[in-house]
């Protein structure tokens, strides 16, 4: 189970969003398990007043759709929502208005997909992910799980070390990016510093 949260920016407009649960869950025990999310977040716009109140619907044990999920969106002024979302969240989401009136809000299955940029494996820092599992991961490729689940233990091992070490040396774990703020965890550099500092770098347009 992990929770998260995070902040929508679109022209100027921080929009908060409360945290949700993601479940990764073997559903069936006859055909192939799938990643489910489940459970309620809010988001809450303070400079238009607009929020809105999604959830991630598990799929019923006998029957149902999975990949659900809908949305009330309201003003705070109001007390029912103008327009409901529903659908499914990696699929087509179809937006309901006051009137009965029903149209597709979005199409995920149409929206391209972009390949990742990313450094060689070389260049990457000993500590990131993809480079400190990248003997587990070459190996499950290879379905050879034997030398996957060698790896990962030889892996484990390390980092039950490393945190042996810095007990006996008093030396408290750093993250490289986040922070700790109450029960969260936040950007050393957050979302919007990082798109200021992107656009003031830019050429201007001639």
């Amino acid at each position: 189970i992990l929770t998260g949260q995070g902040q929508c920016f679109q022209d100027g407009v921080i929009c908060p969003c409360s945290r949700v649960v993601v479940y990764s869950l073997c559903r069936s025990i006859l055909t192939v398990p799938w990643l489910e999310l489940g459970g309620k977040c809010q988001i809450r716009c303070a400079q238009t007043g607009f929020g809105a109140d999604v959830e991630f619907h598990c799929k019923p044990f006998y029957g149902g759709k999975k990949h659900r999920v809908t949305a009330d969106i309201f003003h705070v002024s109001d007390k029912k929502p103008f327009m409901r979302l529903e659908g499914e969240w990696n699929g087509v989401m179809y937006v309901k208005h006051l009137n009965g009136d029903q149209e597709v809000f979005i199409d995920t299955l149409t929206i391209p997909t972009f390949k990742k940029k990313l450094k060689k494996l070389s260049a990457q820092d000993p500590g990131e992910s993809r480079r400190r599992w990248h003997a587990v991961t070459e190996a499950l490729w290879k379905k050879d799980v034997d030398t996957a689940t060698e790896a990962k233990h030889e892996l484990e091992e390390k980092q039950r070390a490393d945190k042996k070490e810095r007990q006996r040396l008093g030396v408290e774990w750093k993250q490289a990016h986040f922070h700790g703020e109450g029960t969260a965890w936040e950007y050393n550099t957050p979302l919007n510093s990082r798109l200021a500092q992107l656009a003031s770098s830019e050429p201007p347009v001639q």
